[in-house]
């Protein structure tokens, strides 16, 4: 799509991006938010001491002058020590300028007509404070799509009282595309789930128990699988997270994480909110995991199930019966992996995969 030229709408959205390394995917996220029919009034990037600081500078100054054509500005920033994923996220927020901050990995993209879908949501929904969004899965290619999440084929505005918590998690759990207002998380801002790397997931807890967290049923962004995570380099992380990896010990305090925020944003409003996010964890999001681990070795199988037992995750027949198989089959295990997400919908709303 040729926009060069063309003027175009801007909405008073702020894309804030949180950086660190990742230059070639940065540039594919850049170039997509360019083409966009409408665009935001601001990208907010925040760069947090990578060792590839010099060339993300360099990108964005590259495009800085692209964007300012069509009065789309870049707000640029440095971070003066390493904050890690959640502090960085919440810095996003806190530098952006717009009242709606649109929240993407540094590696996602947007898909056509997100900022014009985003931006009608909004306008049709003023007193929602968190938005979350269908979105696509793709591994290095954008156009092969591996598949796509979908809750439902309807736009709608889940909340305590007709939802449960585990579809709080399911929608806001991958953070490309979530929406926040930003005068909102704010008010919210805390350091205590530092290096949790869920830091979007109490900010949803919070919009769950209060107004509710709206749901795009449009797909509009593309999540980007595969890629190993980078986590670890932050004081909060570097005692459990290794770059590169995701460890049985790293997951285990993710997961730990999660239940804490649940527990305490839901004793605070008066919510129960840990039954289901803790099933959405040992059934649902255990099958992820276990399908990530599959040709991993005895030894990290047997640390993950460890781990999961002292969260009081393995219980339920379905992480004891995907411990099974990864711990017989080793690597050929993800043929059977691929055959379940064939066959099963694994929940109550549909995640369709293509095999592309």
């Amino acid at each position: 799509m040729k926009l060069e030229g063309h003027r175009r709408e801007i909405c008073q959205i702020s894309i804030g991006i949180p950086a660190y390394s990742r230059c070639s995917e940065l540039r594919e996220l850049l170039q997509s938010i360019y083409q966009q029919t409408v665009l935001p009034a601001e990208i907010t990037i925040c760069e947090d001491m990578s060792p590839e600081r010099s060339q993300i500078r360099m990108i964005v100054e590259y495009w800085r002058e692209k964007f300012n054509a069509f009065s789309c500005r870049i707000n640029y920033r440095e971070n003066e020590r390493n904050l890690g994923y959640d502090a960085n996220l919440r810095r996003v927020i806190s530098v952006s300028s717009e009242p709606s901050v649109m929240l993407m990995g540094n590696d996602d993209i947007l898909l056509p007509g997100c900022i014009e879908k985003a931006a009608h949501f909004i306008q049709q929904n003023p007193k929602i404070q968190m938005i979350s969004r269908s979105f696509m899965i793709f591994q290095s290619d954008s156009k092969r799509i591996e598949g796509i999440s979908q809750f439902s084929p309807n736009d709608q505005v889940l909340n305590f009282k007709n939802s449960s918590s585990k579809l709080m998690f399911r929608a806001c759990g991958f953070v490309g595309g979530l929406i926040v207002q930003r005068g909102w998380a704010e008010s919210l801002a805390t350091s205590r789930y530092d290096g949790s790397l869920y830091y979007q997931v109490y900010l949803a807890a919070n919009a769950f128990c209060e107004g509710g967290i709206g749901y795009i049923s449009k797909t509009i962004v593309g999540s980007r699988a595969g890629n190993p995570p980078l986590f670890g380099s932050a004081t909060q992380e570097k005692d459990v997270h290794v770059p590169g990896s995701y460890t049985p010990k790293g997951r285990a305090k993710m997961w730990a994480s999660v239940l804490q925020i649940a527990k305490d944003v839901g004793d605070q409003a008066g919510v129960d909110l840990y039954k289901g996010v803790r099933y959405e964890l040992e059934v649902r999001q255990s099958f992820h995991i276990f399908e990530m681990m599959a040709g991993a070795g005895r030894q990290k199988l047997v640390a993950l199930r460890d781990e999961l037992k002292a969260l009081d995750l393995f219980s339920h027949p379905v992480p004891r019966t995907l411990y099974v198989i990864d711990l017989i089959l080793g690597s050929r295990a993800k043929v059977v992996f691929r055959a379940i997400r064939k066959v099963h919908q694994f929940g109550k709303f549909q995640i369709r995969h293509n095999n592309t």
